[in-house]
């Protein structure tokens, strides 16, 4: 068996993405936000701060790691926009290569000094156990806990899950609620029609959704609206975006976009316009995403990160996530930041007065002041 790994750095070249488009298709889990088209958007973005990681069997490519490099401390590049981080590797793959592929990596980050700080982390992926043992048996710094959840709404069919979201009041009633006084219909947009258009109106309705508020909406910056444009767009061309949408005769006034994992919807963004909050329509949209979800054979609702407590009103489970760090042992500073992370996350009360007050302030101040984009991944 011959086995070849390899580590490249800056924009790969076009021979290096049609091999990776045929490995996403072959992938475990073919995510969304490891697609071909969205990663090569993030390369773009990124260019020289990009680390590619692969692995070949007989010349065929059967995993990879894309990683952005932030003077030394190394994220995944899909942090620019994901909700899960699942490392890209061929379905066909045996335990034992996946094995090679994990001990093989960690041994690049061992060699080359780096510290790895890996976000989103599925506690559920079938390769946890392997990379978990792996990182413990490195000789690295492996610190790797529960940070955050998935809640999802899921059962045995479609039918099944699409019946029991129907059968709860709240979300039936303010879809008939909004027909019926608003004259609303849904839409969901699986091609290019209105996509720019449809962006733009996203984005206002979030600004005036969180004008006001600790938080403000990202999208005042006009940088941010081109980039969520141009993650539709990539996502477009991958076949995985659904824009779902409540539309009145005034205008669009609820907003999800949907991407597409084997047989779940990621409900990955969501707004309204803040003028028909009464009216729910993010409710109203659960309701008709679960209702389209039927023909098209899915039967997961993916609420993706993070524990709001809307979700929780249609999940019935939820999937962990973890954040791993990893470094050489002699690395003291960047072991106290991890421990420091995870002190703060294991207390509750701390932690939910780090997300109101100082999370908040933090993240403006540290924009203010550019720190770097490594730090901020971290609030």
């Amino acid at each position: 068996m011959s086995l070849e790994f390899t580590v490249t750095h800056g924009v790969p070249g076009n021979d290096f993405w049609d091999n990776f488009s045929t490995l996403w298709h072959n992938s475990l889990y073919r995510s969304p936000f490891k697609s071909p088209h969205i990663l090569r958007y993030f390369v773009g973005k990124t260019k020289s701060q990009t680390t590619v990681f692969q692995y070949f069997k007989e010349g065929q490519l059967r995993g990879v790691v894309f990683l952005k490099n932030n003077s030394g401390t190394f994220t995944f590049l899909s942090d620019l926009k994901t909700d899960v981080n699942f490392f890209v590797l061929d379905r066909h793959c045996t335990r034992e290569e996946i094995e090679q592929f994990f001990l093989q990596f960690l041994q690049k980050v061992k060699q080359e000094n780096w510290a790895l700080i890996l976000n989103n982390q599925p506690e559920w992926a079938g390769y946890m156990p392997t990379f978990q043992a792996a990182g413990q048996a490195s000789g690295l710094y492996w610190l790797n806990y529960n940070y955050s959840v998935c809640p999802i709404a899921e059962a045995d069919s479609p039918e099944e899950l699409f019946a029991r979201i129907g059968a709860s009041h709240k979300f039936r009633y303010y879809a008939n609620r909004l027909t019926k006084q608003q004259n609303a219909v849904f839409e969901a947009l699986v091609d290019d029609t209105d996509l720019e258009i449809w962006a733009e109106e996203f984005c206002q309705a979030h600004i005036k959704r969180w004008a006001g508020t600790s938080t403000p909406s990202q999208y005042v910056s006009d940088e941010k609206r081109k980039f969520l444009a141009g993650c539709l767009r990539a996502w477009q061309f991958d076949a995985v975006l659904v824009r779902f949408s409540i539309r009145t005769p005034e205008g669009r006034i609820g907003f999800a976009i949907g991407l597409l994992e084997e047989k779940s919807v990621i409900f990955h963004a969501t707004t309204f316009h803040p003028d028909y909050w009464k009216f729910s329509p993010g409710k109203a949209l659960i309701y008709h995403i679960a209702g389209w979800m039927v023909p098209h054979g899915l039967r997961i609702l993916d609420f993706g990160d993070g524990d709001e407590p809307y979700k929780y009103e249609a999940a019935n489970r939820e999937r962990k996530l973890n954040r791993i760090f990893i470094s050489g042992k002699l690395n003291l500073l960047f072991r106290t930041k991890a421990r420091t992370i995870k002190i703060i996350k294991d207390n509750p009360r701390v932690y939910r007065f780090y997300q109101n007050h100082l999370k908040p302030v933090a993240a403006q101040t540290a924009a203010l002041i550019h720190l770097p984009e490594w730090l901020l991944s971290l609030m």
